[in-house]
């Protein structure tokens, strides 16, 4: 089957088509959210490390509720589930907005609807990933993930800038407005999604609710040698990663004067790389086995980052950024495959969501490292750090043989 064969019988599943493109206006919702948090943060305190933790609150909100989303996900429809879930942030979006715009807003109310915001995203976070595969046959399961990747890639290029374009123009009030707006479109779509074509191929099962139940996913991870030598990979990356992610608005603040039209330009350059990516993945199959190549494809990652800090400008930051989207693109597709093929179809809710949660563990903090480390040793010295400490704890997992060998 060709790739273009590929595309088109995925998107032949109306159940599929309308739940990415729900997705796209939740995931173009959630740019505005992180673009519209910073600066809304940084204008109430004018202050880096308070921009960091509202982040860091919002981030940590989904690690706290992400173990159990798998739970609400197992024993009861996914589609009202999701419904509720982007309900409950156009409630949280527009209350932020309508506080930033008439001056009420404080800090604190910043951190409270940024955290209940992240907490209900995570039914649809978690849901999505783990049900969209089980959508479609065996055979179309990479393109599954590809098209979800490419998609995500999508709203990850229109979302930013015009996120900055919003936020730079109105102020990150009307960023929150637009984000309100967007998860109320989620709802609108996804309303028509065939009843139980979410629910296909993995139904809801009634287990009892405890806390053996709920951690089974985790003792699973730890327990198979593959998927522990990922996460222990992914986790600390990701720290040194979403910490650079977050970086971007002090590089375009301090070293190119461009605020958050510069932050959103540069977000968008990583999505564009990353939409080729995922596009040109999703149409073959990749030759190289997916430890191996997950780790080189790490380190590579870690030197890229190192070299944004040194970028002169913000059309060469821009170039570097659509090689790291690229390279991250890849990353991602390759850890989705090997994470949906190796649990049990008992455990593979369980088993995603906890390695959804355990890789983004380190989000929160890296969230609010940012912020300190732009104070402490500026952004572009922030950059340069962690992309060099990324590098080297990755070539650590070249002796890992269950990861590097991982067909």
């Amino acid at each position: 089957m060709s790739g273009f064969e590929r595309y088109g019988a995925l998107l032949a599943h109306r159940g599929v088509v309308l739940l990415v493109s729900a997705q796209i206006f939740a995931r173009i919702g959630e740019q505005f959210v992180v673009i519209g948090l910073l600066w809304e943060a940084l204008d109430l305190t004018h202050s880096s490390a308070a921009a960091g933790i509202v982040l860091g609150a919002y981030t940590g909100g989904t690690i706290l509720a992400g173990f159990f989303a798998a739970s609400l996900l197992d024993r009861y429809p996914r589609k009202p589930l999701m419904l509720a879930d982007n309900a409950i942030r156009v409630v949280c979006m527009g209350a932020l907005a309508w506080a930033g715009i008439a001056h009420t807003l404080n800090i604190w109310v910043l951190v409270i609807l940024a955290c209940v915001t992240a907490m209900a995203s995570a039914i649809t976070i978690v849901g999505t990933r783990v049900y969209l595969p089980t959508m479609v046959p065996q055979e179309l399961v990479v393109t599954a993930f590809a098209v979800d990747s490419s998609l995500y890639q999508v709203a990850g290029i229109a979302g930013p800038a015009l996120a900055g374009l919003v936020t730079g123009r109105f102020g990150a009030s009307y960023s929150l407005a637009v984000a309100a707006l967007c998860f109320l479109l989620f709802v609108a779509i996804a309303a028509f999604i065939p009843a139980g074509a979410i629910d296909a191929g993995v139904p809801p099962q009634a287990r009892e609710l405890s806390l053996t139940e709920e951690l089974g996913g985790v003792r699973y991870i730890v327990n198979e040698p593959v998927l522990r030598g990922v996460t222990l990979l992914v986790v600390v990356c990701n720290f040194f990663f979403t910490l650079s992610i977050v970086a971007l608005a002090f590089l375009s603040k301090d070293a190119f004067g461009a605020g958050p039209i510069g932050q959103g330009i540069m977000l968008a350059a990583l999505a564009v790389g990353a939409l080729v990516s995922s596009l040109a993945i999703g149409s073959g199959r990749w030759p190289y086995p997916r430890g191996a190549s997950l780790i080189a494809s790490s380190v590579l990652l870690g030197i890229l980052l190192a070299a944004l800090g040194l970028a002169p400008s913000l059309p060469v930051a821009c170039v570097i950024l659509f090689v790291i989207g690229l390279v991250d693109a890849a990353f991602f597709v390759w850890m989705s495959e090997l994470r949906q093929r190796i649990p049990p179809p008992d455990l593979l809710a369980r088993t995603i969501s906890a390695s959804m949660i355990l890789n983004v563990l380190s989000f929160p903090f890296a969230s609010a490292a940012a912020g300190f480390a732009v104070s402490a040793i500026n952004a572009r010295r922030t950059f340069e750090v962690a992309g060099v400490l990324m590098a080297l704890y990755s070539l650590l997992f070249v002796r890992n043989k269950a990861l590097r060998t991982a067909p």
